[in-house]
């Protein structure tokens, strides 16, 4: 009978112990900050910065802030193999379809992060003829996603300093760098 007991008593704490409770997948808490975008751009050098308001209420909903369109732009020159070449390059980086969900994994609680990222735009090429600048391309491009979603955000290290996902992507001309940051703060309830 003690034996019985036992085995319903361990099979009892293992169902408990391996039943996901709704509990485990929400914060617990409120918390508010920022999901900011750096894109750099190593030639032409120029840097556009993007940020949206992020909240994220105890029961694990997340709400994001529309950002606006956000322009870049930037010219640079430099010798490429004893030619003298200018780039211009100007655009705007839109980022829609926002979405986030509450996530933990191993233990550690993330912020899964879902969107569209869009750059669009226009590069200019010239290169230096002894007396003048001569145009070699005009061209418009298009960018879109350029990390893979979700974005996976520790929670942990957004609210000490700031959790980091980014990545970059290599050209003709030069390297494009995506860095998203996450910083969050608790909500304190006055």
């Amino acid at each position: 009978m003690a034996r019985i007991i036992l085995l319903v008593s361990l099979f009892l704490s293992l169902l408990t112990a391996c039943d996901k409770k709704e509990d485990d997948m929400n914060p617990g808490k409120d918390y508010t900050g920022l999901l900011t975008l750096e894109y750099t751009r190593t030639f032409p050098t120029f840097q556009s910065v993007v940020s949206m308001q992020v909240d994220i209420n105890s029961s694990g909903t997340v709400v994001f802030k529309q950002p606006p369109v956000t322009a870049f732009n930037g010219e640079s020159e430099k010798m490429i193999e004893n030619d003298r070449i200018r780039i211009r390059e100007e655009g705007s980086i839109s980022i829609s379809m926002l979405s986030g969900k509450w996530d933990k994994m191993d233990g550690k609680e993330y912020l899964l992060v879902n969107l569209t990222c869009q750059l669009d735009g226009l590069r200019n090429v010239w290169e230096w003829d002894e007396y003048r600048w001569i145009q070699l391309s005009e061209v418009s491009y298009s960018l879109e996603n350029p990390l893979a979603c979700p974005m996976s955000f520790r929670i942990d290290n957004a609210l000490m300093s700031e959790a980091v996902c980014g990545g970059s992507l290599t050209d003709n001309w030069g390297i494009n760098c995506f860095r998203w940051r996450l910083v969050l703060v608790p909500v304190s309830l006055n």
